[in-house]
């Protein structure tokens, strides 16, 4: 197929952000076998004014959009966050060429309304709706003539290259790398923990430390032995940050709270799973000191990770989603589509 993929892949980042979801959602679909054209909505906004302002080249962007789609005729739209687009677009994509099909992804949560409330006005035009958030939050936008659906965070073996499993040697016992808002319960419990564990514990983006991005950021991964997965909620049905794939697919020990149905994803000898504070020091003791039990869980999830959540399966999953095929295997998390 000709698929035109629409998202937010950071041209104005410079390759800082090389790993995120949009190029790997693009990569799979390749290795599937389909021509891709890639459009970043944003960075396009931003060629649209003189004053290099999403917000003012919005518009601009949007006609370029209908123009790629008459260049191309692409028998697939798929939108990735982008929520400067207008649904009118996709309204007269839908009446142009009334076979292309269009389908729209998200990879962040659903429980902030101001930020998500966007999806409800591509509802009427799309095919098919992923996010990385199951249960109710996703069921909200289910309709009788699409489908929605859980996808979990993915990786590409040419990103996620490292198997640290296999070292013998770390700089870092434990790391956790994320922005934490001032004054949250998330930057209450990454500092107790990092006090708790002393020099054993490095954070990057937090308490005044630098964030790492693009080659610093899998720098800090190579150095490190095992990694904090902790995101900014830990309730959510199946939600994590795409950290999960970032540490797992790198091979580190990655501890995780016990996240509503993430056992479906991934078993307790493929991640640590810890209930509280006091339970991630203990199990941090256990794990470190005893370095094959570490290993074997650490290797065990890098395997689950790479066999299970590689962008060539997911992206797989997508197209027999929205295409209406019947699954051609039996996808882990195949229970979350509505």
């Amino acid at each position: 197929m000709k698929i035109l993929h629409i998202a937010n892949f950071g041209f104005n980042k410079q390759g800082a952000h090389f790993y995120c979801t949009d190029r790997k959602i693009s990569a799979g679909l390749t290795e599937n076998g389909h021509f891709v054209y890639d459009f970043s909505f944003r960075d396009m906004a931003r060629m649209g004014t003189i004053f290099k302002t999403k917000k003012l080249g919005a518009n601009w962007a949007n006609k370029e959009v209908l123009k790629v789609v008459d260049n191309l005729e692409p028998d697939l739209v798929l939108v990735g966050h982008s929520d400067l687009m207008s649904p009118n677009v996709l309204k007269e994509i839908k009446q142009r060429y009334p076979q292309t099909k269009i389908a729209f992804w998200y990879v962040d949560w659903l429980c902030e309304e101001p930020k998500s409330s966007f999806i409800y006005d591509f509802l009427p035009y799309a095919d098919a709706i992923f996010c990385t958030t199951g249960g109710e939050l996703l069921k909200q936008y289910k309709t009788d003539n699409k489908k929605v659906a859980y996808i979990p965070n993915m990786v590409n073996s040419a990103v996620e290259s490292l198997r640290q499993f296999e070292k013998d040697n770390y700089a870092n016992e434990l790391v956790f790398l994320g922005t934490i808002e001032k004054n949250s319960l998330r930057e209450k419990f990454i500092f107790d923990t990092a006090q708790n564990l002393g020099i054993k514990m490095k954070c990057f983006g937090t308490f005044e430390n630098n964030s790492v991005y693009g080659s610093e950021y899998i720098k800090v991964l190579s150095q490190s032995r095992m990694g904090l997965n902790y995101s900014r909620r830990n309730d959510i049905e199946l939600y994590s940050s795409d950290r999960i794939a970032q540490l797992t697919g790198n091979g580190l020990l990655t501890f995780c709270p016990n996240i509503p149905n993430f056992n479906l994803l991934y078993t307790d000898d493929e991640l640590v799973y810890f209930e509280n504070a006091q339970d991630l020091l203990e199990k941090f003791k256990v794990y470190s000191e005893d370095i094959n039990l570490s290993r074997s869980v650490a290797k065990k999830g890098w395997e689950k990770t790479h066999r299970a959540y590689n962008c060539k399966r997911v992206t797989k999953f997508m197209l027999e989603t929205i295409y209406g095929d019947t699954c051609s295997e039996k996808y882990e998390w195949a229970s979350y589509v509505y």
